[in-house]
């Protein structure tokens, strides 16, 4: 299980959903929105599960691409 994260609209920071999940979960939600609290800007982001990321997947993802 790992932390789903997204990117604030307003800041452009990486900020915590509060939902752990896995890869699985995530495939199954593909289609779902989220209701977030932001914690940089204090407001509520409706934010496409397919916004979402789980940070060491995309910090991996990064990572390969820069070993190409």
């Amino acid at each position: 299980m790992a932390f789903l994260f997204f990117t604030c609209p307003a800041t452009h920071r990486q900020a915590p959903t509060g939902i752990e999940t896995n890869v699985q979960s995530l495939q199954a939600a593909w289609k779902a929105t989220l209701k977030v609290n932001c914690p940089h800007c204090g407001e509520m982001h409706e934010i496409s599960v397919r916004e979402t990321y789980i940070n060491g997947a995309l910090q991996d993802a990064t990572d390969r691409l820069r070993n190409i």
